[in-house]
């Protein structure tokens, strides 16, 4: 099963969604976690593997690197 990555913005209203590459719930934190910080206006990202939500991710939330 294909985990995606919501990432809310400040400027849409519409969560952008993308697949992530991840084969476990930690790498699909790290993923999201970078997936955050490319998007300048993101807020939070939120993880879900099918319809269960593994992770919310806050923009103050993440780990410098």
């Amino acid at each position: 099963m294909t985990y995606f990555c919501f990432v809310e913005s400040i400027i849409l209203g519409i969560p952008h969604m993308e697949p992530l590459d991840a084969q476990t719930d930690e790498e699909a934190v790290v993923e999201a976690e970078a997936l955050l910080k490319s998007h300048f206006s993101g807020i939070a990202a939120h993880v879900f593997l099918g319809e269960e939500r593994v992770i919310s991710i806050r923009q103050d939330q993440t780990i410098p690197g």
